[in-house]
């Protein structure tokens, strides 16, 4: 079995924080003006700022979870992506390094001339070469350990 876990950058979620922030005070402070409002500007203002609190709680508590049990990979990317790979369709492990600036930022990307990634941060990275020929870049501390347990 293997487990790794990595919480977003610390950036990213005192960003999320206060997008949670300032859509909450934003909609407590336009509730007493609801009623004049058309019911249209009202949906539009209510809709906007509960669409930026529900953002603003996903980057707050992202966090990328690599698994390995019973013959499956799990990777998520709370609180939205979540693939599930059996380990046979896995060839091959090997070490390699990413860069958000080369990917365009963090969080699954893909990029021209590039394998599809999953990562939070730039550094130590797992390429995982599929039976099918496809490669898929994942963050990861413990390559070696993922390698094993993928075995």
């Amino acid at each position: 079995m293997f487990r790794e876990r990595h919480r977003a950058p610390s950036w990213i979620r005192i960003l999320g924080v206060i997008i949670t922030a300032g859509s909450a005070a934003g909609l407590a402070a336009s509730i007493p003006s609801l009623p004049t409002r058309t019911g249209a500007d009202a949906s539009a203002l209510v809709v906007a700022l509960s669409v930026g609190i529900a953002l603003g709680l996903s980057a707050a508590t992202q966090a990328l979870l690599i698994t390995v049990r019973d013959g499956t990979l799990v990777i998520k990317l709370t609180p939205f992506f979540r693939k599930t790979l059996p380990t046979t369709q896995i060839a091959s492990v090997s070490a390699t390094t990413i860069n958000p600036a080369g990917y365009g930022g963090v969080g699954i990307r893909r990029a021209p001339g590039k394998p599809p990634a999953v990562f939070q941060r730039g550094g130590s990275a797992a390429k995982l070469q599929m039976q099918d020929g496809s490669t898929l870049i994942l963050e990861c501390d413990d390559v070696p350990g993922l390698a094993d347990a993928l075995q």
